[in-house]
């Protein structure tokens, strides 16, 4: 008896609900199933995720989202051990590096899907009523026309769209105008050449010969966040094909060439900044974080993305920061790193259809738009670029989102990120009796068969 009164306590509560009314086809009773859906995410904003989750459950009450954050560096080790054990998210926030790798555990985008609607069916009664709407997702061709270029040559795979972004973002400069007015610098520079010349008046140092205050960071590797993609940015702006087809051709012609292949001009210009004996010098292997140093008022411009500027506001409150777009060694074809996330479903997903409905949701330019505004983050949409033009320190990203671009698209970034480290480093150390040109020669050529195993 016991049982059969919680039976019915259940069988008024949804019936309430409107999860148990008279009349539902098998279709419709199908549809509002309750659906838990497990979205993990490693750098997106997790408070704004979850007023999305919250939002949609209001919309579709049989919906629960889960939002949950993972450290970047245990994401792989954590999805491959949660795919093995049957126990995967249904979506996952992807870097844009990663998507290759994982393009045979995601699930591509289908072209509607289909989701249920509850309604009460007058004012008198609390009858409700389901209805189920076929939507349509975007199309390949909308990712082509609506969103920047490098989304389409991203996501979409074999004519199959992969992954949705909330935002992308683009390399650009702040710098400390402070530092610039007592160095005596009254504009912000607008090209390399004006850049050097800053750099080397913001650059100090003491009576030992050590830099108290850098101009700017970089040089480096391994204190620098963004190492790999300023190296891959000075490299691109020197005319240096990267890849294509999954070939590495970044050392193509080096066997043959003196300094001044497009790849060695890159390489020494970026690593001039920390040899002691170049005019430029201001960083080195032995300063600290690059970011960290900037946010103490140490270096007078940092390099990086939209996504470092609220970081650096909470950080240092009263810097004095502006930003910048990226110099361009030829503006008539300008050049610069995309680095975005987007959020995919996972072809193990038990709730594959209110997967994609999610996704469609948050990805849909209304809340991208309120995502972008929240976190100062470019938006992917071409429509949404003009609006954010208008904000002096987001311009100089939004701007160049249009434009930019990812070279890599092999199975293991990491290793190509080391690789490229690796290499900078190496480049860095003292010839002894070396040959030079040989030496850097084999040190870059031995970088790109190192990232060639990984296409």
């Amino acid at each position: 008896m016991k049982r059969l009164s919680v039976l019915c306590i259940i069988f008024v509560l949804l019936a309430t609900m409107g999860f148990g009314c008279k009349g539902l086809t098998q279709e419709q009773q199908a549809a509002i199933r309750p659906v838990t859906l497990e979205f993990w995410t490693v750098y997106d904003d997790v408070d704004q995720l979850q007023k999305f989750a919250t939002e949609y459950k209001a919309m579709r009450p049989y919906v629960t989202v889960n939002i949950r954050q993972i450290r970047y560096d245990e994401f792989d080790r954590l999805f491959t051990n949660a795919l093995a054990d049957e126990v995967q998210p249904d979506i996952v926030s992807m870097h844009v590096h990663w998507l290759r790798k994982n393009i045979n555990r995601l699930l591509p985008a289908p072209p509607a899907v289909k989701m249920a609607r509850i309604f009460q069916k007058n004012q008198w009664t609390d009858e409700r009523e389901v209805l189920i709407d076929t939507i349509p997702l975007p199309t390949v061709r909308d990712i082509k026309s609506n969103y920047v270029n490098t989304i389409y040559e991203d996501v979409v795979v074999d004519n199959q769209i992969y992954g949705l972004p909330l935002s992308v973002d683009a390399l650009g400069i702040f710098y400390n105008r402070d530092i610039l007015d007592r160095a005596g610098v009254p504009e912000a520079p607008t090209s390399w050449e004006v850049f050097v010349d800053a750099v080397q008046k913001t650059t100090k140092f003491n009576a030992s010969g050590d830099i108290v205050q850098s101009g700017v960071s970089l040089g480096t590797a391994y204190n620098i966040d963004a190492s790999f993609d300023l190296i891959s940015l000075f490299m691109m702006q020197s005319g240096t094909n990267m890849s294509s087809g999954g070939v590495v051709h970044f050392a193509d012609g080096l066997q043959e060439s003196d300094r001044s292949h497009p790849t060695f001009k890159a390489l020494d210009f970026y690593t001039d900044f920390a040899r002691p004996v170049k005019e430029v010098y201001s960083w080195n292997e032995q300063k600290g974080n690059a970011l960290d140093e900037f946010v103490r008022g140490k270096v007078a411009f940092y390099f990086g993305y939209a996504y470092n500027y609220p970081t650096i506001k909470a950080r240092a409150p009263q810097m004095n920061i502006e930003t910048i777009p990226m110099f361009q060694l030829n503006p008539d074809s300008p050049s610069n790193v995309a680095n975005y996330w987007v959020q995919s479903v996972v072809k193990k997903s038990r709730n594959p259809n209110e997967a994609w409905d999610f996704v469609r949701y948050i990805a849909s330019q209304e809340k991208v738009k309120e995502y972008t505004t929240a976190t100062f983050r470019p938006s992917p949409f071409r429509s949404q670029i003009a609006e954010q033009q208008q904000d002096e320190n987001m311009e100089p990203f939004a701007t160049q989102a249009l434009f930019a671009q990812n070279w890599y698209r092999g199975n293991d970034v990491d290793i190509a990120s080391s690789a490229f480290k690796g290499m900078v480093s190496d480049l860095l150390k003292p010839y002894g009796e070396i040959e030079p040109l040989e030496r850097d020669r084999a040190i870059i050529i031995n970088t790109a068969a190192r990232v060639q195993q990984t296409m």
